[in-house]
């Protein structure tokens, strides 16, 4: 995995996290939608470097 794609991966980790921690139902879909973000962005970077 590049460096990138694991960068990326974390990010969406963290956002998964304070989606976890989101009071209100439209921070937590605001969140999640950051943390799907991050992950296409690591598959686009992981295509790259195939």
């Amino acid at each position: 995995m590049s460096e990138d794609a694991a960068r990326f991966r974390k990010l969406a980790d963290e956002c998964r996290d304070q989606a976890d921690r989101a009071k209100n139902p439209l921070d937590q879909e605001h969140w999640l939608k950051l943390a799907g973000d991050w992950i296409k962005m690591a598959q686009e970077a992981e295509a790259r470097h195939r």
